[in-house]
């Protein structure tokens, strides 16, 4: 017999696109091996509040404040190159400004806004997320690619793809100055404190100084020259309570290059038209730089801390002495794009806050980091990492660091805000009555000028056993309690509640001859009382219709309802007697008064 085997294919199998691309990292694989601890009160913090990070830590039962998140979608198919939030205006939300495209998006500038009514929702809307910018600044069709608001918040400063500074009015939407000396994109612009000067630099590798009040709208104040490569972000330091000179520096800023370097300039008199000798220090991040970030500082021998991050690492300089005092080499698994300063805010017992910083970090792996700071020694501690689906090219965050934006290269951005407080969000409608909040109406209420008030003298009475009794529906113990204690209006009083209740039948049914004793004992000492004949009469009522049928069984108990019989018959013909007395007075009466 001849066996036949099929020979080995020379060829590879096949394989799909897919399936040859390197797998995406989960928020697992990013955290593990990171530097420091993963803080999981950091982790539910930033889940609970602004929503940023997996469902595994969102353990908060308050539906009604939870974070709010919403998706702007691009108006053109653009990257998003840049989002900040500036000064509120006309409310008391910060605008957000979107810059990607040949427009720059303005969301959140009326109290009208569809941008803030879509954040305040509580529940996703049924007609859709969609929602579109309430102003747009023109750049005359070129692409935005940086942006920074005034103090004022009234004018916002915008660098173009052909290096044009566009300055516009964000209540206007016009066009007031148009600033450009090269024809090279615009990739970083700060604002001086006065108002009046704005710091660019770009892929010329030169920052400019201008001037809004000069006429030559083509001429700077001040050129900075010494990169080798495009300047791609840029910080200003001003300090007013310091002089200028040699050591004591009142206004710094400081470039950063894809040529490795940042540079520290002394820009205290841009008046001056002397450009030489303005560089204080070269400071060498062994990376192309991408972002810039400054914190104040607590050590009296660093005026100010420069966070520079470029590559996958961050590193902590004394921008006067050149000095790098901390590196640190983050997970992010693609180049930092974006550095940011965050305040983490808790709302103690005693209604106090307690703010702290955090150095925020973002890729474009989608993944974003949160760092502690020390801002005496300048140390850096990785505290928490959550990851996004899309890549990251920007991101900002208020003040207050109540709302984060951020954009990323597909055109979207990802805006997160914290959920209302729910002290301050009170009931507008008066509570269901029969529920809890019905019965604690006022209960907090603070007296008034013209008002007495009234305070609670000496311990509160604790309840008696018959009214727990009550408070848990043991209607029988109630009463057989209210019998122990051998005083007779305590027995009413529960004989009453338990009529209203409509729990008298539960209360008499299914005794013994030891149980019935006491309330038959009762019914005869006290049924010919006026007070309580009303009620125990209808208590003899029905304890002759529960317990007629087994008559004769007990000797004690046919002696009681004999007693009860007799007492109700001495008591009717003692009536009579009374009647017939009265109807006697009567007669004499009316005779008395013929005569």
């Amino acid at each position: 017999m001849t066996t036949i085997v099929q020979a080995s294919s020379t060829t590879n199998a096949f394989k799909s696109s897919n399936s040859l691309q390197a797998k995406r990292h989960t928020v697992a694989s990013v955290t593990l091996g990171q530097e420091g601890t993963s803080d999981p009160n950091e982790a539910r913090y930033w889940t609970q509040k602004l929503g940023l990070g997996s469902k595994q830590y969102d353990t908060s039962k308050n539906r009604f404040a939870h974070p709010r998140s919403l998706t702007l979608k691009p108006v053109r198919a653009a990257m998003v190159h840049k989002v900040l939030f500036g000064p509120p205006l006309s409310t008391t939300r910060p605008p957000l400004a979107v810059m990607g495209g040949p427009r720059v998006g303005l969301y959140g500038t009326g109290t009208t806004s569809a941008f803030n009514r879509a954040l305040a929702r509580r529940t996703a809307s049924p007609f859709g997320e969609s929602v579109d910018p309430d102003r747009q600044v023109q750049t005359g069709g070129h692409l935005a690619l940086c942006g920074a608001f005034r103090n004022d918040g009234r004018l916002l400063a915008v660098g173009t793809d052909v290096g044009e500074i566009r300055v516009c009015d964000v209540t206007m939407r016009s066009t007031l100055s148009t600033l450009k000396e090269t024809r090279l994109p615009i990739r970083s612009v700060e604002w001086f404190r006065n108002g009046q000067n704005i710091l660019a630099a770009g892929d010329d590798a030169i920052a400019r100084v201008w001037d809004l009040s000069s006429t030559d709208k083509g001429k700077p104040l001040l050129s900075l020259l010494g990169h080798g490569d495009v300047v791609r972000c840029t910080a200003l330091w001003q300090n007013a309570g310091a002089k200028a000179s040699t050591t004591d520096w009142s206004q710094l800023a400081m470039t950063g290059s894809y040529d490795h370097t940042i540079r520290v300039w002394n820009v205290a008199d841009v008046q001056s038209e002397a450009d030489n000798d303005r560089c204080i220090a070269v400071l060498s991040h062994d990376a192309p730089v991408e972002a810039l970030c400054l914190m104040k500082s607590e050590n009296p021998k660093v005026p100010v801390w420069l966070l520079s991050a470029g590559g996958r690492t961050i590193k902590v300089w004394n921008p006067v002495t050149g000095q790098c005092l901390s590196t640190v080499t983050t997970q992010h698994r693609k180049t930092i794009t974006s550095l940011l300063a965050v305040i983490r805010s808790n709302e103690n017992e005693d209604k106090t806050k307690t703010v702290a910083w955090r150095i925020l970090t973002s890729s474009l792996d989608g993944v974003l980091e949160f760092h502690s700071w020390d801002a005496g020694t300048g140390a850096l501690k990785h505290l928490y990492s959550t990851k996004v689906d899309e890549s990251i090219t920007s991101v900002a965050a208020d003040e207050a660091g109540d709302r984060f934006a951020i954009g990323t290269t597909s055109g979207n951005v990802i805006v997160k805000t914290k959920g209302p407080n729910v002290e301050l969000k009170k009931r507008l409608r008066d509570p269901k009555a029969g529920t809890f909040a019905f019965f604690q109406r006022g209960m907090n209420a603070e007296a008034g000028v013209g008002d007495f008030t009234v305070t609670a003298q000496g311990k509160k009475r604790k309840l008696r056993s018959f009214d727990i009794a009550l408070k848990q529906f043991r209607y029988g113990d109630a009463l057989d309690d209210a019998l122990d204690t051998r005083r007779p209006r305590d027995v009413v009083a529960v004989l009453e509640e338990l009529g209203k209740r409509r729990g008298l039948s539960a209360a008499l049914a299914n005794r013994d001859e030891e149980m019935l004793e006491p309330i038959l004992s009762f019914t005869i000492r006290y049924i010919t009382k006026p007070h309580f004949t009303g009620l125990l009469v209808g208590i003899a009522h029905k304890l002759i219709d529960i317990y007629g049928d087994v008559a004769g069984q007990s000797e004690t108990i046919d002696e009681l309802f004999a007693k009860l019989k007799n007492q109700v018959a001495n008591e009717c013909r003692a009536q009579q007697s009374l009647l017939q007395v009265v109807g006697h007075i009567d007669a004499i009466m009316a005779t008395s008064e013929m005569e």
